[in-house]
């Protein structure tokens, strides 16, 4: 019943990411965030007076369905204002910031341990309450991001890049549902939405809510630590989890999405049969060993696969189709994660610390296969993205070294292109 308690609001997460698909484009990056924290808030709301687990599945639901459309606008929304220069280094702040959530969550659950009563999970939820042919529109909105004139050169250049990739995009006809899986023209939709996925799946296929999902419940279940002390080990476990997750901002940028996620991956990797290796023999120092790898394992996750995850399909979707591809991405990740949460209890229950040498082995794979099918978007504009899948007709673009260059680009540089590129089309 706890794995199902714990997974169904993994569903509502995932039917956040259809409520998306369906009407995203239509309620637009700002409104969709809006009305997501709305619905967060409401059910939160309900979710602190529910007295059953009818009510608490409800609610659970509701307040998901919030996340998982907040989880499909965010990205996009801030992708799509960002400069390519330090684009990765300022999305880096959305997971950080996921991540001290969880911390400050933690602590107030180990806070309300010794409340004889309902309040040891009421006060910690109830916590949590507190191209539509707008040119005029995206010039005016285009020099507010970036502190300048309207009738500024950069201003206009960057307009004019953005106008053209949707001209572009426009000349082949309408988009549809299906265009967003099919790959009968030159945006390559279907392999980008594929290539989307791959990321939010890591996400979850790397273990990571196996562990910060039931990481108490482990501490206290199987390596018999008392519940005070399994819970403060959990509560700084996040809380180093949440320094850990700032270092990506520094160097995103300057390596990349795609070794920022193989040396994360390969660390995770290690740290999980380590643990395993550990839990082999029922010894005092083997689980305190298994401790520090999962904080070790934890530190490598948030290192790379976290940060990549919440913004690499938003870079990588081509405009016209943005919205819906990354609501299926996301769709794919909740659903991930809901798989991921309702088998742990079992998996534990079943084999105990070998089932950790799973994830080692996922985590595994993910290094080959972000090194033969990943694109780098470092230092790229969005448009830039999109002529590269453009220019580009091979699946394993990630054997192509023109589509793996880490563009090492500063704000003035972007200051020049736009200006040039407004200077050409004046002269067209």
């Amino acid at each position: 019943m706890s794995g199902l308690v714990t997974g169904i609001y993994d569903i509502g997460c995932a039917l956040g990411a259809v409520v998306a698909f369906a009407f995203g484009e239509r309620l637009g990056r700002r409104r969709s965030v809006i009305l997501a924290n709305a619905i967060v808030i409401v059910g939160a709301a309900i979710q602190a007076a529910s007295y059953s687990y009818a009510q608490m599945f409800v609610t659970r639901i509701i307040t998901g369905t919030g996340v998982g459309l907040s989880t499909v606008a965010i990205p996009i929304l801030q992708s799509e204002s960002l400069p390519a220069h330090n684009r990765g280094a300022l999305l880096v702040v959305q997971s950080a910031l996921i991540i001290i959530g969880v911390a400050v969550a933690s602590w107030l659950c180990f806070a309300t341990l010794y409340a004889d009563s309902s309040m040891q999970w009421r006060f910690p939820v109830a916590y949590g309450l507190p191209k539509k042919g707008r040119a005029d529109e995206a010039r005016a909105t285009i020099a507010r991001l970036l502190d300048r004139d309207e009738d500024n050169e950069e201003v206009q250049g960057q307009l004019t890049e953005i106008l053209e990739g949707i001209a572009a995009e426009e000349a082949v006809g309408e988009s549809s549902w299906k265009e967003v899986f099919s790959n009968n023209n030159n945006t390559r939709n279907l392999h980008r939405v594929l290539l989307g996925m791959g990321p939010y799946m890591f996400n979850q296929w790397s273990g990571i809510n196996s562990v910060c999902y039931y990481l108490a419940y482990i501490l206290q279940e199987y390596l018999g630590y008392s519940q005070s002390m399994s819970l403060i080990l959990a509560s700084v476990a996040f809380t180093q989890y949440a320094v850990f997750s700032w270092p990506p901002y520094f160097y995103i940028d300057r390596i990349g999405r795609r070794w920022t996620t193989i040396w994360s991956s390969l660390g995770c990797a290690i740290c999980m049969a380590l643990i395993a290796g550990c839990l082999l023999v029922a010894k005092r120092a083997n689980a305190a060993a298994a401790v520090g790898f999962m904080f070790l394992y934890m530190d490598c996750f948030t290192l790379g696969i976290l940060p990549v995850s919440w913004s690499y399909s938003a870079e990588i979707q081509p405009l016209r189709i943005r919205n819906k591809a990354t609501a299926v991405g996301v769709l794919s990740h909740w659903l991930s994660n809901f798989v991921v949460v309702i088998i742990t209890p079992i998996g534990l229950d079943s084999i105990r610390g070998n089932f950790f040498w799973i994830w080692a082995v996922t985590c595994v794979l993910f290094i080959p296969l972000t090194y033969i099918f990943g694109v780098e978007t470092a230092g790229r504009s969005l448009e830039q993205v999109d002529r590269m899948f453009m220019d580009n007709s091979r699946a394993c673009m990630g054997l192509s070294k023109s589509n793996t260059i880490v563009i090492r680009t500063t704000a003035a540089d972007e200051q020049v292109r736009y200006k040039q590129f407004a200077t050409h089309h004046e002269k067209m």
